[in-house]
């Protein structure tokens, strides 16, 4: 697989487009005609992709370069250079019989646990004061893991938090010098590929850095070396580190491992919270016994 940024992350980019509600309506059915003709972009050419979707060349290429794409020409380039086909590893999954729900039920339960019975406790911890006293976290995730971390996510409004799930850098440059260098960066890759995809660009922002990788699947991908630019790693091992098994089976251990690092983030909100919910009724309690004396 190549590790161009571009390339690692065209149908990434794409699904997040979809999801888009700032785009205006060209753009969001320019975006699910590609996901939905993914597998015929190698043959397209921009002039019958303005036709099909009755737009004109300049709209085409303002949507490739919202992206990070020169041009449609950049794009299919890049899709081209991604030989990842999720059809044909869905395909291959079902005939393996990764979807069979008794598997399914095994190899969950089995994964989870292992996570949970390999974490180094004090490692967790010490990135969990990293997001909790960080100003902001940056989490650089693709499909599948990106999807399931959005519960995380969503957790760390209640607390007042600022966090940021990005696909890749390069289009991010703007966001990422604006939040400044308090900030923690955690980099998941199970299979490896984006520590390749990123890491020029990640060793020029200052803050803390974690990465969670899978052993097996990292050594294949030659990206061991990339994990000396971090703070901290976390390796998670599964069962098996095929890529179309942590295709399925990865996003449970991801899921999980964030879920923990969730609980002891909110020990450490919480209780900085008690702590100065307990300062002030002390002080309160002061103010009201002078004032009575």
């Amino acid at each position: 697989m190549h590790n161009d940024s571009k390339s690692f992350s065209v149908k990434q980019k794409l699904i997040n487009a979809e999801h888009n509600s700032d785009l205006d309506g060209a753009a969001w059915e320019l975006a699910q005609y590609l996901l939905l003709h993914y597998n015929e972009i190698d043959r397209m050419k921009t002039r019958d992709l303005a036709m099909q979707c009755h737009i004109s060349f300049s709209t085409v290429r303002r949507f490739c370069q919202s992206l990070g794409f020169d041009n449609f020409s950049d794009l299919r380039k890049a899709k081209m250079n991604n030989p990842e086909n999720q059809y044909e590893i869905a395909l291959d999954n079902f005939g393996r019989g990764l979807y069979e729900p008794r598997r399914l039920y095994d190899e969950i339960l089995r994964n989870v646990w292992g996570v949970a019975h390999r974490m180094d406790w004090r490692r967790l911890r010490r990135l969990a004061e990293a997001v909790a006293t960080a100003r902001s976290i940056i989490v650089f995730a693709v499909r599948p893991y990106s999807f399931v971390l959005q519960e995380f996510q969503s957790q760390f409004v209640a607390l007042n938090k600022s966090l940021f799930i990005f696909d890749d850098i390069y289009t991010r440059r703007g966001i990422i010098e604006r939040l400044g260098s308090d900030l923690c960066l955690v980099t998941v890759s199970l299979a490896g590929g984006l520590f390749l995809a990123i890491g020029d660009e990640l060793n020029k922002i200052a803050g803390f850095k974690t990465a969670l990788y899978c052993p097996g699947a990292l050594g294949r991908e030659g990206a061991t070396d990339c994990l000396q630019s971090y703070d901290l790693t976390f390796p998670l091992t599964l069962r098996n580190d095929a890529y179309n098994y942590l295709e399925i089976y990865g996003k449970y251990a991801v899921g999980y491992f964030f879920d923990l690092l969730l609980g002891e983030v909110i020990r450490r909100v919480g209780g900085k919270k008690q702590e100065r919910r307990r300062t002030k009724d002390t002080r309160q309690t002061m103010f009201h016994v002078e004032h009575r004396t």
